[in-house]
């Protein structure tokens, strides 16, 4: 049912742009806001000369009617990993451009904005306030869904993972996705993990099982059991470590869905097996390792010279898509699961050629998940 909600929800934005009452009134007295306060200028630093228009300006400088406002000397360059929401976006990203409507400059009607990191945001604006539903997107795919009511970001909001389709949802605190009681789903949308969230990053949770998962009035609504289990937190891993976590701490969502077993192939060491079945393409796995900035000349293999050697201490390396700035690296010593079982994604089979680390047949993904 969410998966449903999330792929038609884009209809009922533009659907709610095409009926907006034009009627001001109502909100007149509470905000006023020109288009340029969401570049983050004022009255007195607004100067059209830093925008690029794609129609003309009224004698006051300001846009009138339908089209595209682009601000100077921005370029949008993809990259979006995690939860993101329109609070965050605003808080740390330049904004590129606004497709919409104007009146004498103040928004009006369905806008669309453009950060410099690729994520967009939709919502219908009255007299330059947002009004109603709001979405943002990343490579045509829904990442947030939240309500204003009089340009405030009220009751709850959703979350989505651009990859493997994990969510995070509950009511926003000041425009946040914060607070003591935020519910994270993994892509399975029964594991759980429940507790306190500060702007979309983990701060301490423990494991529900979720019962039931159901949309009202375009808000994730969640039935689930109470939390029990280990304390999770977000822990990422540093250059040469695994973060603050315990190593030894199990991924619950893996638990649920893969062993690592003796491969049964002639040669074989350890390998991922599903425990139970799956479609294609389905998230099964996360391949965790140490995060090493491309740019911070370290080479792991430095200072051996035999190619089997080599092949075996890069034998866990992940390169990751163009857009991060990262690799990761998995020591073939941390790879025991005597030190490290945290997630096992490191246990699927790579290279059948090779015949390195055997298993059930998967693949590195893109933000370190895998699928099956």
């Amino acid at each position: 049912m969410v998966t449903i909600w999330i792929d038609n929800i884009e209809e009922k934005i533009i659907s709610a742009g095409n009926s907006l009452d034009n009627d001001c009134e109502c909100i007149r007295s509470k905000s006023h806001e020109y288009f340029y306060t969401k570049f983050a200028d004022d009255e007195l630093s607004y100067d059209p000369a830093n925008y690029s228009f794609s129609r003309g300006l009224l004698q006051d400088s300001l846009p009138e009617g339908k089209g595209i406002i682009t601000r100077s000397k921005t370029w949008v360059w993809p990259k979006c990993s995690g939860f993101t929401s329109w609070t965050d976006s605003e808080r740390s990203v330049k904004l590129h451009s606004v497709e919409g409507g104007w009146e004498s400059g103040v928004m009006s009607g369905l806008q669309t904005f453009l950060y410099c990191n690729g994520v967009s945001y939709r919502a219908v604006f009255k007299c330059g306030v947002a009004q109603g539903l709001a979405i943002g997107s990343f490579k045509e795919k829904v990442v947030w869904v939240g309500r204003y009511e009089d340009g405030e970001l009220v009751g709850k909001f959703c979350a989505i993972e651009p990859d493997g389709g994990a969510l995070l949802t509950g009511n926003v605190t000041e425009g946040e996705m914060s607070g003591p009681d935020l519910t994270f789903l993994y892509p399975d949308m029964e594991t759980g993990l429940r507790g306190s969230w500060q702007s979309g990053v983990m701060v301490a949770a423990r494991q529900v099982v979720v019962s039931c998962v159901w949309v009202e009035e375009d808000q994730v609504c969640i039935s689930c059991s109470a939390d029990f289990g280990p304390e999770f937190a977000f822990s990422p891993s540093g250059i040469d470590n695994f973060g603050s976590s315990n190593p030894m701490m199990r991924d619950p969502y893996e638990t649920k869905l893969i062993a690592v077993k003796k491969s049964k192939m002639e040669g074989g060491g350890e390998g991922v097996y599903a425990k139970v079945d799956m479609a294609k393409n389905y998230v099964a796995a996360i391949f965790n390792g140490f995060k090493v900035p491309l740019f911070a000349g370290l080479n792991p293999a430095e200072g051996i010279e035999k190619e089997d050697d080599i092949f075996e201490r890069l034998s866990y390396n992940i390169h990751m898509p163009e857009d991060e700035d990262f690799f990761l690296d998995l020591p073939p010593a941390m790879a025991d699961l005597k030190v490290y079982c945290a997630s096992l994604g490191h246990k699927v089979g790579q290279s059948e050629d090779r015949g390195d680390h055997g298993g059930c047949e998967g693949g590195a993904g893109a933000a370190g998940g895998l699928w099956l």
